[in-house]
């Protein structure tokens, strides 16, 4: 069921701060002011949820209001009232529905965006394409040892969306990035295979060497290629620990 429940908790909170006792020593205690503060406290936040939800539903403010008048006056409990829950149920049936089909149309588009980054890419002087789909390009293959899967690398990186947007950067943050090579998405650890120590590299992970159907979080959409231009600072085999 949605949560609409938690639109009461700050209310809650705000009555257990205001206890009897501090009433007790607050003779010119404004209660007309404090019970206009509680209602705008909520109105406020019943708006964040009506204006995070206004592309999927439109709530008519007028019902809105009568539904708190009639909560507040006692004449309807949401816990108990059966349409109520029906209808709180059907709510956010329709926003889950919502979120699919929006996370369904960024995948495709991002499938699309990708394939044709991709083929661009290849066009490329240097540009060569490993049997699992990974795009590289070494720009300085490095010196020593091969790298393996196993080893820690130490690395600056900068990586970009195929729309060219920058959505991690150790370069700007001044900070390289430490990690063992084994953990972390599959083009990475085939891609910094291919040069050693001192090493730079451009590659292009298709969606499935990198996050996949599911992407990552709200910077990184479904089935997304990406641009990572990687250069090898340091290889520590024996910092595994």
């Amino acid at each position: 069921m949605l949560k609409i429940q938690k639109l009461s908790c700050a209310a809650l909170m705000l009555a257990g701060v205001f206890s009897t006792s501090v009433f007790a020593e607050q003779a010119a205690f404004d209660e007309s002011a404090a019970s206009y503060a509680v209602g705008a406290l909520m109105g406020g936040q019943v708006k964040d949820l009506m204006d995070a939800q206004k592309e999927v539903i439109k709530y008519d403010n007028a019902q809105i209001l009568a539904g708190l008048k009639d909560a507040i006056e006692g004449k309807v409990d949401v816990r108990k009232d059966e349409k109520i829950q029906q209808t709180l149920n059907s709510i956010e049936e329709k926003l889950v529905a919502a979120a699919k089909a929006k996370s369904e149309e960024q995948a495709k588009v991002a499938k699309e965006e990708g394939d044709k980054f991709r083929q661009e890419f290849a066009k490329q002087e240097g540009v060569k394409t490993t049997k699992d789909g990974l795009m590289y390009k070494i720009i300085n293959e490095g010196k020593g040892a091969a790298i393996k899967p196993t080893d820690v690398v130490k690395v600056h990186y900068t990586d970009k969306l195929d729309d060219g947007k920058v959505f991690d950067s150790s370069v700007e943050r001044g900070s390289p990035a430490e990690f063992k090579l084994n953990q972390v998405v599959k083009g990475w650890t085939e891609g910094l295979q291919l040069v050693k120590k001192g090493g730079k590299i451009e590659l292009v992970l298709p969606p499935e060497l990198a996050y996949g159907e599911q992407g990552a979080g709200a910077v990184i959409p479904p089935n997304s290629t990406l641009f990572f231009e990687v250069e090898v600072l340091d290889v520590n085999p024996k910092a595994t620990k």
